[in-house]
């Protein structure tokens, strides 16, 4: 499919509302390839989608990957539930546990993306400051009583700054929460509205060398699984096995190719970033680079600490088993 292809949010929820269920367990005519409707944000975090795509690994599988941009992979929980897309790739939230405790038929596929597990390796989403605060917020632990700024409750961001806060002694009720989307944390942050934030690449690093903002904890959360890839009620379907099987052949390919900072930010890389977050490859290549594992595996244990996170915070109403969380394609770490 080509590129000027991909929809904005509105037609994206127009054309799911109007359509009817996914072709991916439908054979077509002559040995066509299948279909696999993909929602998506513009993040580096998920560089072995885009690699898939545009080194043919989907092809090679007899899969064609038709992509539809959303906001967030949350809104679209109830859509793969109704088999109106097949694949969602974003991050463990609120609404992807609440789908599961309400029999929506929607489970983790594939781990994308990891911050590192050293936490003295710089990570793609990090704690920042405004540079005019530097003398007065010199560690976490002045974070107490303060406004941070998080882009939505009960997501990854959150998650990872309470892991920060932990480390430091304290909790996320030391701190008052503020929901503000990333490109308006950094002006929140440079008027003195919130006192810092975890501002995702390549915003972080484009702030840091404009000199607004300096790093405060360079990788909050060691090791948290960042991004995921979460399937419906079309891939779940037990007839769907070779498909999803197939599905996640090309993204591991992809992903073990991505072993390194240095193999992910090769020329050739950098070009198929940009053309598919629309960000310069001169922009991506001085940033953080993500951890891909190579066999997308989940981590169930930090799945189970991110379930545990939001239980304790009171946005969800209690734990549920880890096989109803993960589906049975998925490799996992334990």
């Amino acid at each position: 499919m080509s590129f000027r292809m991909l929809t904005l949010v509105a037609s994206f929820v127009f054309a799911m509302v109007c359509s009817s269920a996914v072709s991916a367990q439908t054979s077509t005519p002559g040995g066509a390839a299948k279909i696999i409707k993909v929602a998506y944000l513009k993040s580096l975090s998920f560089s072995p989608l885009f690699a898939a795509i545009e080194k043919k690994y989907f092809a090679d599988e007899g899969l064609e990957i038709e992509l539809q941009i959303v906001q967030s992979s949350s809104e679209v929980v109830a859509f793969l539930a109704r088999g109106q897309i097949d694949v969602a790739f974003g991050n463990v939230a609120v609404p992807f546990f609440n789908g599961v405790r309400n029999g929506f038929d929607v489970r983790l596929l594939a781990g994308v993306s990891y911050a590192a597990s050293d936490a003295a390796q710089p990570s793609p989403n990090p704690i920042v400051i405004a540079k005019t605060r530097e003398q007065e917020i010199r560690s976490t632990t002045d974070l107490k009583g303060r406004k941070v700024a998080v882009n939505t409750r009960g997501g990854i961001i959150e998650y990872q700054f309470a892991a920060a806060l932990k480390a430091a002694g304290l909790s996320i009720n030391d701190v008052e929460l503020v929901t503000l989307g990333f490109p308006d944390m950094l002006t929140a942050l440079t008027n003195g509205v919130v006192h810092a934030a975890i501002v995702p690449e390549p915003l972080a690093t484009s702030a840091i060398g404009k000199g607004l903002v300096v790093s405060l904890v360079g990788n909050p959360g060691p090791g948290a699984m960042l991004t995921v890839a979460t399937i419906g009620k079309n891939l779940m379907a037990p007839e769907a096995g070779p498909v999803t099987e197939a599905f996640l052949r090309a993204l591991r390919r992809a992903s073990a190719e991505l072993a390194s900072g240095q193999s992910t930010m090769s020329p050739a890389n950098l070009a198929i970033w940009a053309k598919y977050t629309e960000i310069p490859a001169a922009v991506i290549v001085k940033t953080r680079p993500y951890t891909f594992d190579k066999d997308l595996a989940v981590d169930l244990r930090d799945l189970e600490r991110q379930q545990s996170y939001l239980v304790e915070t009171k946005q969800v109403p209690g734990a549920l088993p880890l096989d109803r969380l993960v589906d049975g394609h998925a490799k996992v770490l334990r």
